[in-house]
């Protein structure tokens, strides 16, 4: 009987030492805590170049802004497969005051009061030949209009002058959009030397947008796959108001699949330690843009480190991004420091909802970012390790990216265990209370 006592407790030994084992591995990836990274990207002399940057990878590509005219939407279907943009930094549209019965007597007389466009800088899905989307009705693309009843195919029915970075100007028609083939042609304003450019989406898989460089007549293949980047910074044009005129800028825009939001801090050290964004996430593409900086006449550039920019990226992890310098022309350098706010994975779910907490380990606040697929009521619980329940509350999901802030600074030292779940919804994640 002895001998069996002791087979026992060897035995409960053994499990008892997997059991810390596994909660000392457990904890060491819990509480991981990721290091700021102070980093930087150069757009070059005169801001020439457009720089395509990772949160995980850094820098992806860094390639000429000046070697494209128009840009061309190959992914995506609707709205968003029909965009189409026009590179600002080099160029000038005008929308012609009629339809394309004109092309062949195409008229530039006063173009100067003809409507500029330029890009929306909210979303990908509305370049500067987008603009007048929907005017006509739902099916209204801006460039042309969609036709349900044939195939979902967009005939083209606006014309375009377009001043290219030479100096030379063309009359421009974007002919049709066919089952994902692209049909566009352009010629000198008095209709010598016509050109009609076709494509195909497919040749370009895995890309958001294809280029074409009107000048030297050929598409170019510039962008990284659409999953390898989250930020680009790029020169572009902006109407500015006041003074009321058309301004050369810098921003930094974010890939159509980022979820960002920010907060306004009191100072850098407040705003390099944040983990409560003031402003509800969203996918606008602006989210960072260009208000974390400001030229003065009498200083030069300042750059608003106080403010703290939250970013969701392709791998389900979210950033915390502060800027803190800019160079300017001179060298086109941008400054500023990044860091992992979730050390915990992000909680995968039967129905393609994502969870993520942050700071883990947390002190006072805990905030939890809940991307859900439908709107619903959901139950959220935290409990401490032995399954008491410490907090309770119910909220209503939207669809989309949502934010939720809690109070932590009474929990006891320890391990918690949050759980959100409704009907057809169920996931639990751990964090440390420091």
């Amino acid at each position: 009987m002895f001998l069996t006592i002791q087979r026992t407790l060897h035995y409960k030994l053994k499990v008892m030492k997997k059991l810390v084992l596994t909660i000392l591995l457990s904890t060491t990836v819990i509480i991981a805590m990721a290091q700021p990274i102070n980093d930087s990207i150069s757009m070059q002399t005169l801001y020439t170049n457009q720089v395509f940057y990772s949160f995980d990878n850094g820098e992806i590509s860094n390639v000429t802004n000046n070697n494209w005219t128009i840009a061309f939407s190959v992914s995506g279907n609707g709205a968003a497969g029909s965009s189409i943009l026009l590179n600002e930094a080099t160029s000038t549209l005008w929308a012609y005051p009629s339809d394309t019965a004109q092309w062949n007597s195409f008229d530039t007389t006063n173009f100067s009061s003809w409507k500029r466009l330029l890009n929306t800088d909210t979303t990908w899905t509305n370049g500067a030949f987008n603009v007048f989307r929907g005017s006509n009705g739902t099916f209204d693309m801006g460039w042309g209009i969609l036709n349900p009843n044939n195939n979902f195919w967009t005939f083209g029915d606006s014309l375009y002058l377009i001043k290219l970075s030479d100096n030379t100007y063309r009359k421009l028609w974007i002919v049709s959009l066919k089952t994902g083939l692209w049909e566009f042609k352009y010629a000198n304003v008095d209709g010598s030397n016509e050109q009609v450019i076709t494509f195909n989406k497919s040749t370009y898989p895995n890309k958001n947008f294809v280029y074409f460089d009107i000048i030297n007549n050929q598409l170019i293949d510039r962008e990284p796959i659409s999953n390898s980047w989250d930020l680009t910074f790029t020169k572009h044009t902006d109407f500015v108001n006041p003074p009321g005129s058309y301004v050369s800028v810098t921003s930094v825009f974010s890939n159509k699949t980022i979820w960002s939001a920010k907060a306004h801090e009191a100072d850098y050290a407040s705003a390099s330690t944040s983990t409560t964004p003031q402003t509800t996430f969203t996918q606008r593409i602006d989210n960072i843009g260009r208000e974390w900086k400001k030229f003065s006449s009498a200083t030069g550039w300042v750059v608003y480190d106080s403010i703290a920019y939250f970013l969701y990226d392709n791998d389900s992890s979210f950033y915390r991004i502060v800027f803190t310098g800019f160079g300017g022309m001179s060298n086109g350098k941008t400054y500023f420091t990044k860091e992992l706010i979730n050390t915990t994975s992000i909680g995968e779910t039967t129905d393609d909802s994502r969870i993520a907490l942050y700071p883990n380990p947390a002190k006072n606040n805990l905030t939890l970012l809940l991307n859900h697929n439908k709107a619903e009521l959901l139950n959220i619980a935290i409990y401490n390790l032995s399954g008491k329940l410490i907090l309770e509350q119910q909220v209503r999901s939207e669809q989309g990216t949502q934010q939720y802030n809690f109070n932590v600074a009474d929990l006891d030292v320890g391990f918690y265990v949050i759980s959100i779940k409704s009907e057809g919804f169920y996931v639990t994640q751990k964090f440390v209370k420091q």
